[in-house]
């Protein structure tokens, strides 16, 4: 006769650890949403969609808006030099509101909000019709998105969770 004993002692403490880390992904969801935060810092930082698909150019006539808002008394005056200075002009960066307004809005152990609160933010994530009469038409400029670097280090950051490490180190 042969006899197998096994302990099952350390098992069940790697088991019930796994049980815990999986329970609580809080952690490992607060790393992914800072990532997913960085990301549509990175789009708005290269007028690159999260995918990098490169956003549309300024319009002229939004370079005049611009360039009239920020050059009120020059405009008429030196009209061409004002213009050629926002030429290059970046898309959705006109004051930096709706990029400085994305941010984490909540974390649990089931899920991460990343975003914004801003009513504009979706005709420039999505594009469409706007203005009176919608009469004017806004490109997709997506900002929000999973890109393929972000989507690697949240799941390399979820792994780690799950496997013991910290969630976000």
């Amino acid at each position: 006769m042969i006899t197998v004993t096994f302990d099952d002692r350390a098992l069940k403490v790697a088991i019930d650890g796994l049980q815990g880390r999986i329970a609580n992904m809080r952690p490992a969801l607060a790393a992914a949403a800072q990532v997913l935060r960085k990301a549509a810092m990175q789009a708005f930082d290269e007028s690159r969609s999260p995918d990098g698909k490169a956003w549309p150019r300024l319009k002229p006539a939004s370079i005049v808006s611009r360039a009239r808002r920020h050059s009120p008394k020059g405009y008429v005056k030196n009209r061409a030099r004002t213009l050629a200075r926002f030429a290059d002009a970046k898309p959705l960066l006109d004051t930096g509101q709706l990029r400085n307004s994305i941010q984490v809005y909540s974390v649990t152990d089931t899920e991460a909000v990343v975003g914004t609160k801003l009513p504009h933010a979706a005709i420039h994530q999505f594009g469409g019709r706007a203005g009176r009469g919608r009469r004017v038409s806004i490109p997709a400029r997506p900002f929000l998105g999973l890109s393929e670097q972000a989507k690697s280090e949240i799941e390399d950051i979820i792994r780690r969770h799950v496997a013991g490490g910290v969630g976000g180190a």
